[in-house]
């Protein structure tokens, strides 16, 4: 839960520390372009602020110096937003208000509390245009983790002072959080003071060879083919380790600490609440170290502790446990006195170099057991695959482990799920899928699985219905590149709400048939969302009006009010009247568009200069067309590794090809298959682009997506 770092007294050597990390490691880099002409004195105070912003950067992403700086905003609009960074890879968003004080007596008030508040809300609902230019940079990487129901987003405010928050502030934020969580996405706020700052300054300067000492009773000792002690160590010194140490002591984990989470939580209230049962409910630490020395206090005998003193120390498997314990530890000191862990501590003595990672991988092979697992153990799912096979002669995977197959060969019983969900005339169902797919294994009376397969869909239906959602969700991002603002987030965030209006609309007479017109249905796709889309943007705003502060996200994560836009514009179409215009403001402007058709680079080249893609990026080739994949899709199926290919960043031959390791160009790559197939009837040139897909966006999609927002930009 957020709170507030408790006030104290002006720490002197901690302001001076991050007064000289800040010039050592960021001043030199801040961009104080928009300084020109100030007094030395403001310009030199801004700077220390938007250093303190990047430090605080730092901290919490653990990036190298000259990303942090790339994440500084600070400046002419920048609705109380000093710095935004983003990870991809983690879902997540933190928006830093810094504050800096040489004299340690900055803090957070109630203005700068609601700007803050004010600039998330900007950027939740989409209104870029009200940032500066420095924001507006980060618009898609914004966009594209907001659109996990998922994402997480921290209001951060770092301040050279006690940080304490006054009892207005800590309501306004707590008014904004009640408002935002509870739908999927997760917001809370934290402060950095002069303290925790300093903290994290003391970790990162902390040398990477770690020493911690562990008071092991109840011990075994094997000293081949290394020494190993394993035993009980109270779980007060577990948790002093990383107070000790911090994420030093993760340094040869195959990951630092996940933060707050379910399980985490758990452990944490776990060792406050029952101490005495914390060794029973855990799985236990494994500790490597370099060397370690031993210490007797009584007789050297394992009924007698022992003093481990380990270094080069590192937590390999448990992280996330000791970091849970040393927030147990702050929260409630005494309650860790009962509480014991069991620790595995593994002397790798330097001999072996592959020997840490070894371990490291080893002890982390725990397969968790998910409720979509126990799909395996349901006949349902073998009749389907069987008909899948026999009927429609396509591969239908149910097992968790099993390979997707390529598009068109058949799906997997997760793309079966969302697509039937999304088919379901219940709009829950619908948020669910696009929440957390999940959720759709839930068993019971509210339970998803048995309403979506209880009464064994025909794998005619389900191809179809999966068909139909892939096509729906295709053409709401082809139409979203036509449009900004409020109604571009309807597509993004509403594609699948679109997908059930389609499925709403369409005949399902017969729908189990395999005489079912399917190839008529998926014809009329484009049609059914260009009529759809319009009449949902227009609900949209008739209902919240277009200047409307409340969150797109949360109205399309409540089922209620999903069901209350779905029945209206499910009236609307039905009636038969034509779809409305969408409003001017929300296309994108024709002369950009037009300048842009006309001197447009190629893909490889706005891919290659937007930094868009990373080396190594996975690729996977789809078939454009029907001529094409009857001619390829045979040769193809023989090998897996000729429809993969992945994103070198060479302008002239950007992918490597894994069927035979070798660079191509994405054209140059097609026309090879061509050869290899030894296609009599194939085109004489080919847009390569449109054939390789990163995450199910060809090449060329993205490339227009970035060039279309490089259009807007100029």
């Amino acid at each position: 839960m957020p709170g507030s770092p408790r006030a104290r007294d002006t720490n002197p050597r901690a302001l001076r520390q991050i007064a000289h990390v800040l010039n050592r490691d960021f001043n030199a880099q801040i961009d104080m372009s928009d300084f020109e002409g100030k007094q030395p004195q403001e310009v030199e105070t801004a700077r220390s602020s938007r250093a303190l912003a990047a430090l605080a950067v730092r901290g919490l992403t653990g990036w190298e110096d000259k990303d942090c700086v790339k994440c500084v905003i600070d400046g002419r609009r920048d609705q109380g937003i000093d710095a935004i960074a983003i990870s991809e890879t983690s879902r997540e968003i933190w928006l830093v208000q810094a504050k800096y004080s040489s004299k340690g007596t900055a803090g957070v008030g109630k203005d700068a509390a609601r700007a803050l508040i004010q600039g998330w809300r900007l950027i939740d609902n989409s209104n870029f245009d009200r940032l500066n230019e420095r924001a507006q940079r980060f618009e898609d990487r914004l966009r594209a983790v907001l659109r996990d129901p998922h994402a997480r987003v921290h209001l951060v405010m770092a301040v050279t002072g006690p940080g304490g928050l006054s009892e207005e502030v800590r309501e306004t934020f707590e008014d904004e959080l009640a408002e935002a969580n509870g739908h999927g996405l997760t917001l809370d706020y934290r402060v950095l003071n002069t303290e925790s700052l300093w903290q994290q300054i003391r970790v990162e300067e902390a040398p990477p060879e770690v020493e911690i000492e562990a008071r092991m009773r109840k011990w075994i000792h094997v000293d081949v083919p290394v020494s190993m002690y394993q035993g009980i160590v109270p779980a007060s010194q577990v948790a002093e380790w990383f107070g000790t140490a911090g994420q030093h002591l993760f340094q040869q984990n195959i990951r630092y600490a996940l933060g707050v989470n379910e399980v985490n939580s758990g452990i944490v209230e776990t060792a406050v609440n029952n101490p005495e049962y914390f060794l029973c409910f855990h799985n236990g630490i494994t500790v490597i170290c370099d060397s370690l020395e031993t210490e007797f206090p009584g007789r050297r005998r394992p009924d007698e502790p022992v003093i481990l003193k380990l270094r080069g120390a590192s937590v390999v498997n448990g992280a996330q446990s000791v970091t849970s314990l040393h927030h147990a530890l702050l929260e409630s000191p005494e309650a860790l006195e009962d509480a014991d862990v069991s620790v595995h501590v593994i002397c790798t003595n330097g001999d072996s170099p592959e020997l840490p990672s070894r371990i490291t991988t080893t002890r982390n092979r725990q397969n968790q057991v998910e409720e979509r697992d126990f799909v395996a153990l349901d006949r349902t799912q073998t009749y389907i695959r069987e008909e899948f096979a026999l009927v429609l002669d396509k591969t239908y995977t149910y097992k968790r482990g099993e390979a997707d197959p390529s598009p068109d060969q058949g799906c997997s019983v997760t793309q079966a799920a969302v697509a039937l969900a999304c088919a379901h005339p219940n709009t829950k169902l619908t948020v669910r899928a696009k929440q957390n797919v999940d959720t759709l294994w839930e068993r019971g009376s509210d339970g998803a699985y048995d309403l979506l397969f209880k009464e064994q869909p025909s794998a005619s239906m389900i191809w179809g219905m999966v068909r139909l959602h892939r096509a729906t969700v295709a053409r709401v991002h082809e139409v979203a590149k036509k449009y900004k603002g409020r109604a571009a987030d309807v597509a993004d965030r509403g594609d699948f709400l679109i997908a059930h209006l389609v499925s709403q609309i369409i005949d399902r007479k017969g729908m189990d048939d395999v005489e079912y017109g399917w190839d008529g249905v998926l014809a009329r796709v484009p049609a059914l969302v260009d009529t759809v889309f319009p009449w949902l943007v227009h609900h949209v705003d008739l209902a919240f009006g277009p200047d409307s502060k409340k969150s797109l996200t949360r109205t399309l994560s409540d089922p209620l009010r999903c069901r209350l836009l779905s029945d209206a514009v499910l009236r609307d179409v039905r009636a038969g009247g034509e779809s409305p215009k969408v409003p001017d403001d929300y296309l994108r402007q024709a002369q950009q568009r037009a300048s842009r058709k006309l001197r447009r680079p190629n893909s490889v080249t706005i891919l290659k200069d937007s930094g868009a893609l990373v080396n190594g990026t996975p690729l996977r080739f789809e078939p454009a067309n029907t001529n094409e994949r009857q001619a390829l899709s045979e040769w193809l199926a023989k090998d897996p590794a000729r429809v993969e290919a992945s994103w070198t960043g060479n302008r002239k031959y950007p992918l490597l090809w894994a069927a035979d390791g070798r660079n191509y160009s994405p054209s140059g790559l097609v026309m090879h298959m061509y050869g290899l197939v030894g296609w009599e009837n194939a085109p004489l040139a080919v847009q390569g682009p449109s054939r390789w897909y990163i995450d199910g966006v060809s090449m060329a999609d993205l490339a227009e997506r970035l060039y279309a927002d490089m259009g807007d930009e100029s």
